[in-house]
């Protein structure tokens, strides 16, 4: 990949832990960064200065000008009295007016429609928290690749001038205020695609679609279906399932569609991307044997059962230069965005104490799901889903685990009837997560605690309501965890108020998945994560059959 530099000047703490971040993004992706001695032959110079710069960055970026080497300005650079002469400004081609304060802009990409496919594939904009720079003027040359509304306008994100080979990105200074992480990877994403096309690199075009196959097709494998035929560079190329109902109905999802009870056509046909939806003690084998076909892999939840089967598939995942990915979904629950965007902006100060909760009073499935041999137990169904929210929502070190499993009820199955783990993490932060078969009481699916506030949650009792075959009323109750909960912000004089769920974008993690293998931006979910959660589980089972006792997580430092 092409080589980037900085140039930086008086960045507050917080824009500069914006810049190490988009740095460690762009990195991700393959971008280069030298040092020093290696800026002037840089193929981007990127600024982000808020104060006058040196005479020495002011000599470097003048000879970049009149050797008409590309700059990109970021951030508040292009309205920043940088120097004597407003050289940057003048290059620039605009003449800015004022900021706006930060607030949910709606970005749209223009010009080339493959631009602006690669910029918002499916809705067309792009929402996120920035300022946004008003302008007074703009030079007939200048080109504006993305652009948001103010009244009745359209002011420019992100412009390029051509003539002096000098860009504007003017989305990073203000951004993250609402969902840093989310923001921030929006951000990177963006400032990625803009850096291909200023170095010559298409980022619109892509060599074709990448063939899928699913290798199962229950419930989640027809949600993956559903992705990938909607989604511009996924191609379901081949359904394999062992229950020709099932192929069927994929059938109907996608009539091109090849369908085979026979798992050796995967193997040996023609897919570049392989979703594994077998039983979870069967996901390590799967996908170790698709990496050795030469295929990219999607496993399903659980990564694995153990820590040394996550680890073999990430060392031949390594070895063999694939990419392999759980599908963690659940990390775009509305309740889960909620609660994230809410601690993340410090609505209820420093987190402390955090519960979740998922079951209810009733027998569990006679499937695999409830047999512990193949499942891995109770703690791994759910435990998949929500260790990994936790884990999101507090990364930090964790000094050991404990749980305990109650067998009371539903002898005809092997898994746990309830099972409670608790999380004791290094900086003294406590999580915990309950699953329960024999709770005729719910407790709230989020409690967490702060020094300045807490956030609840409460069951929605929901129903779809249909006619009968006669007319007649035909009442369908939900289970509680079928539909998001309410979520209440409590503050510390007693007030409570209801969070507005977010409304997830569509498709979020495939359309990452596209990113990544077409255009290099890597995806926020990585495997490294759900080994992670695999470690956790694997030492809060273990602490379960040693009646509680504490366990460390493997590969915690």
């Amino acid at each position: 990949m092409p080589e980037l530099s900085w140039t930086l000047r008086g960045l507050s703490s917080r824009e500069e832990v914006q810049r190490a971040r988009l740095t460690e993004l762009l990195s991700q992706a393959g971008w280069r960064f030298g040092d020093r001695a290696s800026a002037a032959s840089s193929d981007v110079a990127m600024v982000w200065a808020n104060d006058r710069l040196s005479s020495e960055q002011a000599r470097f970026l003048q000879h970049r000008l009149e050797a008409r080497r590309p700059i990109l300005l970021l951030g508040r650079t292009v309205t920043s009295d940088l120097s004597d002469e407003p050289i940057l400004q003048e290059a620039s081609g605009i003449v800015p007016r004022a900021w706006m304060s930060p607030h949910p802009a709606r970005l749209r990409p223009e010009g080339a429609e493959g631009w602006a496919q690669r910029v918002a594939p499916l809705d067309g904009e792009l929402e996120l928290v920035t300022s946004v720079l008003t302008v007074d003027k703009q030079r007939d040359s200048v080109e504006s690749w993305v652009t948001a509304p103010v009244g009745l306008s359209r002011q420019p994100v992100v412009t390029w001038n051509p003539d002096a080979a000098v860009g504007v990105f003017a989305a990073a200074a203000e951004a993250a205020s609402a969902d840093s992480t989310n923001d921030l990877g929006l951000i990177g994403r963006l400032l990625h695609l803009v850096l291909r096309r200023i170095v010559g690199v298409d980022p619109t075009a892509a060599p074709r679609p990448l063939s899928v196959g699913l290798l199962g097709f229950g419930a989640i494998g027809a949600e993956h279906a559903r992705a990938i035929v909607d989604l511009p560079g996924l191609d379901l190329s081949v359904v394999c399932d062992r229950n020709e109902e099932r192929l069927a109905q994929a059938s109907l999802l996608s009539p091109d569609v090849t369908v085979t009870t026979d798992a050796r056509s995967l193997l040996e046909g023609d897919a570049d991307l392989i979703v594994v939806s077998t039983p979870p003690d069967t996901h390590a084998e799967w996908a170790t044997r698709m990496m050795a076909g030469g295929k990219d892999v999607i496993v399903e939840k659980p990564f694995a059962l153990t820590t040394d089967e996550a680890d073999h598939v990430i060392d031949d995942a390594h070895a063999q230069g694939r990419r392999v990915v759980t599908y963690q979904n659940r990390r775009y629950d509305p309740d889960f965005l909620a609660v994230r965007n809410a601690i993340g902006t410090g609505r209820i100060g420093d987190l402390f104490h955090l519960e979740t909760f998922v079951g209810g009073y009733g027998h569990p499935c006679n499937y695999w799901h409830s047999d512990e041999e193949v499942s891995g137990g109770a703690i791994y169904d759910w435990g998949s889903h929500v260790l990994d929210q936790i884990l999101q929502l507090h990364p930090a070190p964790i000094a050991h685990v404990t749980a305990i499993e109650h067998k009371r009820k539903w002898l005809d199955v092997t898994n746990a009837d309830h099972t409670s783990l608790h999380i004791r993490f290094k900086d003294g932060v406590e999580a915990s997560f309950t699953h329960s078969d024999l709770a005729s009481a719910l407790k709230p699916r989020w409690l967490a605690l702060g020094t300045e506030g807490a956030l609840s949650s409460r069951w929605r009792a929901e129903s779809v309501i249909a006619r009968t075959e006669i007319g007649t009323l035909h009442e369908d109750r939900l289970a509680a965890t079928d539909s998001p909960p309410d979520v209440f912000l409590h503050g510390i004089d007693g007030s409570e108020t209801t969070l507005v769920l977010p409304t997830p974008p569509t498709h979020p993690f495939h359309r990452e998945l596209v990113d990544d293998l077409l255009f290099g931006w890597p995806m926020s979910v990585t495997a490294g994560q759900s080994r992670r959660v695999v470690a956790v589980m694997e030492a809060a089972r273990a602490s379960a059959q040693s009646a509680g006792e504490p366990v460390e997580v493997d590969g915690e430092l």
